[in-house]
């Protein structure tokens, strides 16, 4: 059945609902992020405007709310965890699940079309744009003023993520990036230092890169220092804005992926495969396991989100292992990513008790075991400092290079269109990753595309 065609009925049958105290959720750990800036959140220290859709006043004390949102096990766990804590805060409000691991951007905007409209919707922050554009998410900063919400331990940046025109939508659920993930005992074996993990240290740059690349690697061996993540956004984003590239104006109208400063970036990738062969080719990538070769001991080093639980379990004693920031590019050290958080639906029946949650949702308490089981990157400055992220004992050593980070954030483009341009983009860059096409053609080829979409 097309998705246009998929009933409500039928929907809830694929997304399997649950009622809070017998179910889980999860959420994906890293998602979609902003560009070079974050916009100033709204309730974050800065005057607020009057929401453009009825704010919800809350009122009603009892009820029940529809949360959706996607998620593996391990997400389910947490999230049925996290929502038992709420019932136990707010027993008068129960909670069902939506939960929808599959098409869920598609089966999310197919339900609100056809007038079904859950209370929360978690989503990835690349997506806010969008579905602000659509007018389906609510305007919370007179909620913020009415129930002086305190939002100064959230990270600024993240925080930022979910506001748009001057208004506050949602709060983040985590606050990830993507960050190089390194084999440390590949690096002893080979008799190389370490990357540093200081964000200010300028020696780790593209040639040092490269240097010590070519001595990690020996293909005799299957062994590989990098591998070049074709079908992977955040992956190649950090290295375009390390060097200074942007994807679209700032006005938001022309597509820039084809000048200088993302052609050279893209073109440095692509070389590590097709010139340096310091990484294998995507076909031997797929052939032995794209997904599991960091994991395995095959490459040196990996761009990863903070999967940190999932690394502890699959990497186990097989070698010592650590992260660390990405080179420093033409302009400095950057990184992707940006985590997902939820929102109120701007026609949502229960907008007062749905609020309720969203309060909950930056509690230390709720906080705090979504990321124990979770292993992410909290989205509370002082969580992220505590035992309950860092587990003193447990590798990396370097885990605070991830909060660090978020103070050299570039999230993904914010764009109504940008999911499309993304997509566009992903598709024409096999040209470069397989087919060793030079950038700068495959890159015209996109801008093209992709103007030609912003103008439709």
């Amino acid at each position: 059945m097309s998705q246009a065609k998929l009933s409500r009925r039928n929907f809830l049958r694929s997304a399997m609902v649950v009622a809070a105290g017998a179910v889980t959720v999860s959420t994906a750990a890293c998602q979609p992020a902003a560009t070079a800036a974050a916009p100033t959140p709204a309730g974050a220290g800065s005057p607020t405007k009057a929401p453009a859709a009825p704010t919800a006043a809350p009122v009603q004390q009892s009820g029940s709310i529809r949360i959706i949102g996607w998620g593996d096990a391990t997400e389910v766990k947490a999230r049925q965890e996290t929502l038992d804590l709420f019932q136990k805060a707010k027993p008068n409000i129960k909670v069902e699940f939506l939960h929808t691991p599959d098409q869920y951007l598609t089966k999310l905007q197919t339900m609100l079309a056809g007038g079904d409209y859950p209370d929360v919707i978690y989503i990835g922050n690349g997506d806010v744009e969008s579905m602000v554009d659509k007018k389906q998410f609510l305007p919370i900063d007179d909620l913020l003023k009415a129930d002086k919400v305190d939002t100064s331990d959230i990270f600024p940046v993240n925080y930022g993520l979910y506001s748009s025109g001057g208004k506050q939508y949602g709060f983040p659920a985590d606050a990830p990036s993507q960050q190089l993930f390194i084999n440390l005992t590949m690096f002893k074996e080979a008799g190389i230092e370490p990357p540093p993990a200081d964000w200010k240290e300028k020696n780790w740059n593209w040639a040092k890169f490269l240097e010590v690349s070519l001595k990690l690697t020996n293909p005799s061996k299957k062994r590989w220092a990098f591998q070049t993540k074709a079908g992977n956004f955040r992956s190649w984003w950090i290295w375009i804005t390390a060097n200074g590239g942007e994807f679209f104006s700032k006005d938001g109208t022309t597509c820039l992926i084809n000048q200088p400063a993302a052609v050279q970036a893209l073109q440095y990738l692509a070389d590590l495969i097709h010139v340096h062969k310091v990484a294998p080719t995507i076909d031997s990538a797929n052939e032995m396991g794209a997904a599991t070769m960091w994991e395995s001991g095959i490459t040196a080093m990996e761009t990863w989100a903070p999967l940190i639980g999932r690394m502890r379990t699959n990497v186990g004693s097989k070698f010592e292992w650590d992260v660390v920031p990405h080179p420093m590019g033409a302009v400095g050290k950057t990184c992707s990513g940006g985590g997902s958080g939820h929102a109120m639906s701007a026609n949502g029946k229960n907008q007062a008790l749905a609020w309720e949650f969203m309060k909950y949702s930056i509690s230390k308490e709720y906080v705090e075991r979504w990321t124990t089981i979770m292993g992410i990157v909290p989205p509370l400055q002082s969580t992220a400092k505590s035992d309950a992220f860092l587990q003193p004992g447990k590798p990396p050593k370097n885990l605070q290079v991830f909060p660090e980070g978020n103070a050299y954030l570039r999230a993904d483009p914010r764009h109504p269109k940008f999911s499309q341009a993304q997509s566009i983009t992903s598709t024409e860059l096999d040209n470069l990753w397989i087919k060793n096409m030079k950038a700068q053609e495959v890159c015209d080829t996109i801008a093209q595309k992709v103007n030609a979409l912003l103008k439709g």
